[in-house]
């Protein structure tokens, strides 16, 4: 049985992704944002379990992220995202 893990980095033009299975980085995992139908596609981690989204929210909310592991473990986790004002 696998243990696998979301972390989100929020920034201003979207998020910085990590997936972990069992502690270790998660390389080919593919990650979606499932709520905000303006953000389409699929993302894959690199060989660190890291890839970046592109995010342009006009208000702050929370989004939820979707990553498949390479042996196919799914799991969900939801982030806030705030809009900084300029």
């Amino acid at each position: 049985m696998s243990f696998a893990d979301i972390s989100i980095s929020d920034t201003q033009n979207g998020a910085w992704v990590k997936v972990t299975d069992n502690g270790q980085p998660s390389a080919n995992a593919v990650v979606s944002v499932e709520n905000q139908p303006q953000v389409k596609g699929t993302y894959q981690t690199d060989d660190s379990g890291r890839v970046f989204i592109p995010l342009s929210l006009n208000s702050s909310r929370s989004v939820k992220y979707k990553a498949v592991t390479e042996d196919g473990s799914e799991f969900n986790r939801f982030a806030f995202h705030g809009v900084q004002k300029r």
